[in-house]
């Protein structure tokens, strides 16, 4: 994707290709806020200016994973040739102004270094590419983008200043984010320190907090969720074991075997055979 010309403060935003976010500084300011979306196999390393380097560690994220961080972050690019991917630019005022119309108040906070499975954001960008690549949109239209992005930062993210510090619990809304996902990516390996980005915790605050939230570990949580899809395959049709295992996440059929029997007390072929119609 082409560059394009750098926008007015506060009238719009800049998009741009991820590789060239790695090399432009112009708008390598504090006062603005990028937005990264790698896509295929690109990974993005984030992290911070070599001076304030010990502040925050470096942040690796890729697909389906987003980022947004200070415009003045380093971003390297890993293990692709051919880097794919946008990164979307705005004014950190814009924040001030979303949260002011969305809560009455300036005093929301939106963390500057986030890790996030955020679909919307996602599709967001997908557009803005696609228009990009077509024709550069005029400042209207990267102003609605702006607010719209802005606004979406403000009510996901962003917490009262005064409020308690959202580490120490989950709400039913950051909960209801982490089960969609887990479903969205059940039969993948799905890791502790990718539902703590999710909520935007460390995975020791994650963990603890879940287990306060719902009574069980996440390890626990994720295992019956993935039981149960099994069930749902295992009575519903004759798919082979070995396939209804690797859709419900399970490395093996044996793990798959070991794993259902003990938590369901059978084996998945005598369970299949129990819940068959006649």
């Amino acid at each position: 994707m082409e560059k394009t010309a750098r926008p007015a403060p506060l009238q719009g935003l800049r998009c741009q290709s991820i590789r060239a976010c790695c090399t432009d500084c112009t708008v390598n300011s504090a006062q603005r806020i990028w937005c990264l979306f790698p896509a295929g196999r690109t990974t993005a390393l984030v992290s911070e200016p070599s001076d304030n380097a010990r502040t925050h560690p470096r942040v690796s994220v890729s697909v389906p994973f987003i980022a947004v961080v200070p415009a003045c972050a380093r971003v390297a690019l890993d293990g692709d040739d051919n880097p794919q991917g946008v990164v979307i630019g705005f004014d950190s005022n814009k924040l001030s102004e979303a949260s002011r119309k969305a809560f009455g108040t300036t005093a929301c906070e939106v963390p500057r270094w986030i890790k996030a499975w955020d679909p919307f954001l996602s599709e967001a960008a997908d557009t803005l590419a696609t228009l990009h690549a077509r024709k550069r949109p005029d400042n209207v239209c990267l102003a609605a983008f702006a607010d719209v992005i802005a606004l979406h930062l403000a009510c996901r993210y962003g917490r009262d200043t005064g409020a308690q510090d959202p580490r120490t619990c989950l709400t039913q809304h950051r909960l209801a984010i982490v089960e969609h996902f887990i479903h969205e990516h059940i039969a993948e390996n799905i890791q502790v320190e990718q539902l703590a980005a999710l909520v935007h915790v460390s995975p020791s605050h994650f963990a603890r907090a879940f287990k306060n939230a719902t009574g069980h570990p996440p390890h626990f949580f994720l295992t019956t969720e993935r039981l149960k899809f099994a069930r749902s395959m295992l009575s519903e049709g004759s798919l082979p074991l070995i396939d209804v295992a690797a859709r419900a996440g399970f490395q093996t059929q044996q793990h798959f075997t070991e794993v259902f029997r003990r938590y369901t007390g059978s084996t998945p072929g005598a369970f299949r055979l129990a819940h068959t119609p006649p």
